[in-house]
């Protein structure tokens, strides 16, 4: 559990300062509100899956989804790698991880 729960807490980490990126290059309301938000949210994550709770894996796993839908989106709507582009992959990556977490936990039970 520690090694997702970091992983998860870097992520959160990586959105929020994503977002304040997003706001001071580009004056981007937008972006800072979005990244906190998010970011706040998996950090909350990365703390209860510390603390074994499953609905936290959930939780992150949806979040991370939906935020690589997004980057995946503007990757494709600008066809800029960074950051669109950097983050889907990364988003993917920390998907692919937490799912995984969730399978192998799942098997245990």
């Amino acid at each position: 559990m520690k090694v997702t729960a970091t992983i998860v807490f870097v992520y959160g980490l990586l959105i929020i300062l994503g977002g304040i990126i997003g706001y001071v290059k580009g004056g981007s309301h937008f972006s800072v509100i979005s990244g906190s938000l998010f970011g706040i949210a998996l950090l909350v994550c990365a703390y209860l899956i510390s603390k074994k709770h499953l609905v936290a894996q959930y939780v992150a796993l949806g979040l991370t989804f939906l935020l690589d839908g997004i980057f995946t989106y503007r990757f494709a709507k600008t066809l800029s790698f960074f950051p669109a582009g950097f983050l889907s992959l990364i988003s993917l990556a920390i998907l692919i991880v937490i799912a995984l977490k969730i399978r192998r936990t799942l098997k245990l039970s």
